[in-house]
């Protein structure tokens, strides 16, 4: 599983469409939508691909702070009739580019549709590729692992609607996430709470193996950008409650549906730069 990401954030791109994916939402009223319809939404907005320049900043109850930058490519891998090709869902390549000693570090994330997904992990000082499980890996030095800022797919996960609520004066859909086995997810579910207006979920909670609510993303409305009919958020903040940490990360550059090459995401690129 990854972001809801940007989010999922994610971490999250698929529709290349200038229509509203909050007007697309299978022709449904809102009480006939089941818990995996307004995901689908979520998963409609987004593009084709993309290209994200990004940037963290980390901070704790001790007011310390520091800062990590990353590039992220990612591009669905799905037919005309939004099928896997080749068994293979979407692609994701994210690099760090700051601190200094990762720079052109980086991982590849291969989001399968049946079996389990494929991650590989390039480090420059080591000058090798080799398969890892990304399951909690943290982003440097941040509140994020790699699976809350690599995009889901609708098939990562089981739903289940609740009650719907007001966020803030937003109207918004509350969802229940189940990630499936095959995942291997950190968390053992998370609940999205889902803008009504533009798809967005504007808070997600997570909750690990144990039952424990662990994390914390929120979205800021009002720094959502709307490209192309994709609304896309420019600023997010994950809060760990444990560690009473957080992290904010910010979107300073953003290329929309690029035309990438698919061999771009071929495990040897992963060594370029």
């Amino acid at each position: 599983m990854r972001w809801i990401a940007l989010v999922l954030v994610l971490l999250s791109l698929s529709s290349a469409s200038a229509a509203d994916p909050a007007a697309k939402r299978v022709g449904k009223a809102d009480a006939e939508m089941s818990g995996r319809d307004v995901y689908q939404c979520v998963v409609d907005n987004r593009f084709r691909s993309y290209i994200q320049d990004t940037r963290l900043v980390s901070g704790d109850r001790g007011a310390a702070t520091q800062e990590s930058r990353l590039l992220m490519t990612w591009s669905s891998f799905r037919d005309e009739q939004e099928r896997a090709v080749k068994g293979v869902l979407s692609k994701t390549i994210v690099r760090y580019t700051d601190p200094f000693d990762l720079r052109f570090s980086g991982y590849l994330v291969v989001n399968n549709d049946i079996r389990p997904n494929d991650q590989f992990v390039y480090l420059n000082a080591r000058r090798k590729v080799r398969r890892v499980n990304l399951r909690e890996e943290a982003v440097f030095g941040t509140d994020f692992t790699f699976e809350d800022i690599v995009p889901n797919e609708v098939e990562d996960g089981d739903y289940q609607r609740l009650p719907d609520i007001d966020l803030e004066g937003r109207p918004v859909y509350v969802v229940e996430v189940i990630p499936k086995k095959e995942e291997n997810s950190e968390y053992s579910k998370y609940v999205i709470h889902v803008d009504k207006s533009s798809c967005v979920p504007l808070l997600t909670r997570y909750w690990d193996e144990k039952g424990v609510e662990v994390k914390q993303l929120t979205v800021i409305a009002d720094k959502i950008k709307t490209v192309d009919g994709v609304h896309w958020p420019m600023e997010l903040t994950m809060r760990n409650l444990q560690l009473e940490s957080f992290t904010t990360l910010l979107v300073e550059k953003l290329d929309p549906n690029p035309k990438l090459d698919r061999r771009s995401f071929d495990l040897r690129r992963l060594e370029s730069h």
